[in-house]
């Protein structure tokens, strides 16, 4: 590694931007203040609404992102110049985040209840550009971990993590030490490389419960 700086950024958040989640920009900057962040991703669901509507507050950095629905299943693309669309094959999707100088992340790859990648289409492009091996809200966590951290080092893919918050209170549970400055460009660079390792938990059973509430439009606060 660089021995630059290290940053601590959750990759993967959703806001009130995504349909199923209700994070709005005070929630965002108190709780990843509260979780001793130094940034996030904001990730919501085909659409860079929140990251064009959400400024940084605090010195905190904001990496621009989206989770893209493929053909296969969802993507992460950080730091995207221009929209991707969604129902791409997966290939098209991440050659679309590469011409839009974006990095295309493979997400919750062994978790269920999620649009996770199928994972023949995954195996067969050498395209994509890092594996998400953590993600809070994956079920079953140990076991989607696992298997996740033994396909990227099978692929000789950088790791990353991410939350996957969908409630301001999960935001930080999983999160990402890269080794670069402050700057979004030198992070994405960074996390490429795979100057990145990643650390987290799973969202604890009374947070799930929380978020399913909201989700079914109680106790909304935005």
């Amino acid at each position: 590694m660089n021995n630059i700086l290290l940053l601590k950024i959750d990759l993967h958040v959703h806001t009130c931007y995504s349909k199923d989640a209700t994070t709005d920009l005070k929630d965002l900057t108190l709780y990843s203040k509260r979780s001793g962040l130094d940034g996030v991703a904001i990730t919501d669901h085909d659409t860079l609404e929140g990251t064009l509507n959400v400024k940084g507050a605090d010195g905190s950095i904001l990496i621009p992102g989206v989770e893209v629905t493929t053909a296969s299943g969802h993507v992460l693309v950080l730091n995207p110049t221009a929209p991707i669309p969604k129902g791409l094959s997966l290939d098209e999707t991440v050659e679309r985040a590469h011409e839009a100088d974006g990095i295309a992340i493979a997400p919750h790859l062994s978790g269920l209840l999620k649009r996770s990648l199928d994972l023949d289409a995954f195996k067969k492009t050498v395209k994509i550009d890092a594996v998400e091996v953590i993600n809070s809200s994956a079920f079953p966590f140990l076991l989607s971990t696992r298997r996740s951290r033994r396909l990227a080092c099978r692929l000789s893919l950088p790791q990353t993590a991410g939350s996957d918050s969908h409630i301001p209170e999960t935001i930080g549970l999983a999160y990402t030490i890269i080794d670069a400055d402050p700057d979004i460009q030198n992070i994405i660079k960074a996390v490429k490389k795979g100057y990145a390792i990643p650390y987290g938990k799973s969202v604890p059973l009374s947070l799930r419960f929380k978020k399913l509430w909201k989700k079914r439009g109680y106790g909304k606060h935005f």
